[in-house]
């Protein structure tokens, strides 16, 4: 097969990519991005998505290389200084890379989102299931580029049928390599949570996250799917695993701490995901295992311990 992957360098891209070089249906791959290394099987192109003129040289690019499967795996999930520059890779290049995709005629789309998407409210049910609503965090730029992503991606589905896409909504991912908010939060020598609360968690080792992009590669797999490990654990379970120490806050002062405690490096929780430390947001990760026949082989609780390494 020949696959194409957007943001090679990235948390996904760069779990994915080895294990397509190594994988014997894969003959020919293209990474598209700022960085990025050729090698045997992969060829890389420069490619800058925020660029306003990219869809063309994307559709030369995939055309020529007559990729059949198409990553799209784009996303900062790292620190990021300009809230605007991340809004135009995620949101402004997600729209070049469809558009480009329906053009060449890829057959298989494959988009990483996460369940933080359905956002953390008091009146969430017990497990959120793929049709819930998308409420996400207004106030965090993290969550609500990814809530347009996917409103972008669904929108795409309805118009262009004939291309596969398949979404999935990732549990927090774990692991010694994973660099996003959620490591970020249980890696500091604290980890604040909010005074009388406790929420329940979940998260997805990063192996499983990088399994289950390579278990659609030339399956059926139309539709979106929550990815999550099968345990559920409170948050104050969470933090002992990954060996911090909890920083209760008190919940009306807390927005303002939290600023005090990033700017000295003791803490790196966004003011923006306070929500997620006061309620739930638990997904179903059924779908998933019933119609794509993938289940996560890991534990949270593993996940959380292999941050340790």
């Amino acid at each position: 097969m020949r696959v194409a992957l957007t943001g090679p360098t990235g948390d996904f891209g760069t779990l994915l990519l080895p294990r397509l070089r190594d994988d014997a249906r894969v003959s020919r791959i293209v990474t598209l991005g700022t960085r990025g290394t050729s090698g045997p099987r992969v060829t890389h192109h420069r490619v800058d998505l925020t660029r306003y003129d990219v869809e063309s040289e994307l559709v030369d690019l995939l055309c020529e290389a007559e990729v059949e499967v198409l990553y799209h795996l784009a996303f900062l999930h790292g620190r990021t200084r300009s809230g605007a520059f991340a809004h135009e890779v995620e949101v402004i290049g997600t729209l070049h890379v469809l558009a480009a995709a329906a053009r060449a005629g890829v057959r298989k789309l494959v988009v990483p989102s996460y369940t933080l998407v359905y956002g953390a409210r008091p009146d969430n049910p017990v497990l959120l299931g793929e049709d819930a609503p998308l409420y996400g965090s207004a106030a965090s730029r993290f969550v609500s580029d990814r809530v347009e992503v996917e409103k972008q991606v669904a929108a795409f589905r309805q118009s262009h049928p004939e291309v596969e896409v398949t979404v999935f909504r990732f549990a927090p991912v774990l692991g010694p390599t994973a660099d996003n908010p959620a490591t970020r939060f249980f890696r500091r020598p604290v980890a604040p949570t909010l005074l009388g609360f406790d929420p329940l968690w979940q998260a997805v080792h990063e192996d499983d996250a990088c399994a289950a992009l390579l278990h659609v590669l030339d399956r059926p797999s139309a539709g979106v799917f929550n990815v999550v490990s099968a345990d559920v654990l409170p948050l104050s379970a969470m933090i002992a695993l990954a060996g911090t120490r909890p920083l209760p806050l008190p919940a009306p002062l807390a927005r303002a701490i939290l600023r005090g405690l990033n700017a000295a490096g003791v803490t790196a929780t966004p003011p923006t995901l306070l929500d997620y430390l006061h309620y739930a947001c638990v997904a179903d990760g059924a779908r998933c295992r019933d119609l794509l026949g993938f289940e996560p082989r890991h534990s949270a609780r593993e996940a959380l311990r292999a941050l340790r390494t």
